[in-house]
């Protein structure tokens, strides 16, 4: 295995495991809410993850909203096929806040 390679496979296991830890406290956190259903900004999500993970995960968390949304969108997918629906927008006020919806 050539250096590149082995780079290459650390770098893919650090963001399968970034993408897990993001899943599963996802969805922690809609199984919690009783509504099933949770509005916010990327900002809040990161509150209400970091609520429901331990410490070690909260190490690999993304570190800026617009990272959770990169790696939201990686696993979005997956989140449907649990039966979450996902939707980003915008609030209709003066400053068009950036909001994500999960519901189940």
């Amino acid at each position: 295995m050539t250096s590149n390679s082995k780079t290459n496979a650390r770098r893919n296991v650090a963001i399968n495991s970034v993408d897990e830890v993001v899943f599963r406290g996802i969805v922690s956190v809609i199984e919690r809410h009783t509504a099933s259903i949770w509005t916010g900004t990327m900002t809040d999500l990161i509150s209400a993850v970091n609520r429901v993970i331990s410490k070690k995960q909260r190490t690999i968390l993304p570190g800026s909203p617009s990272a959770l949304r990169v790696v939201i969108n990686r696993v979005v997918n997956r989140l449907r096929n649990r039966g979450v629906s996902v939707k980003f927008g915008r609030a209709p006020d003066h400053t068009r806040t950036r909001f994500v919806r999960f519901a189940r």
